[in-house]
């Protein structure tokens, strides 16, 4: 579920910038979590890709889709 407060902003797509994990707002589960991150540790963006991008410019840990919310990017 899109969350339209900060730091969500309604974007689709989260980055959890300590773990690398990368969550699909549309497809949210109680198994992801959100509640839990930090709201600093959180970078929010429309594409998966843009995600990507700031986990790696970030040196984020193996970024990676989340395995609840974003299977079909999850590496395992």
């Amino acid at each position: 579920m899109r969350r339209y407060q900060s730091p969500f902003n309604g974007n689709r797509y989260l980055l959890n910038l300590n773990t690398g994990e990368i969550h699909d707002l549309d497809f949210e589960t109680p198994q992801c979590n959100i509640d839990a991150i930090s709201p600093e540790s959180i970078y929010n963006c429309e594409s998966y890709t843009t995600a990507e991008i700031w986990a790696y410019m970030r040196q984020c840990p193996n970024p990676n889709g989340c395995h609840y919310c974003n299977r079909s990017k999850d590496n395992g």
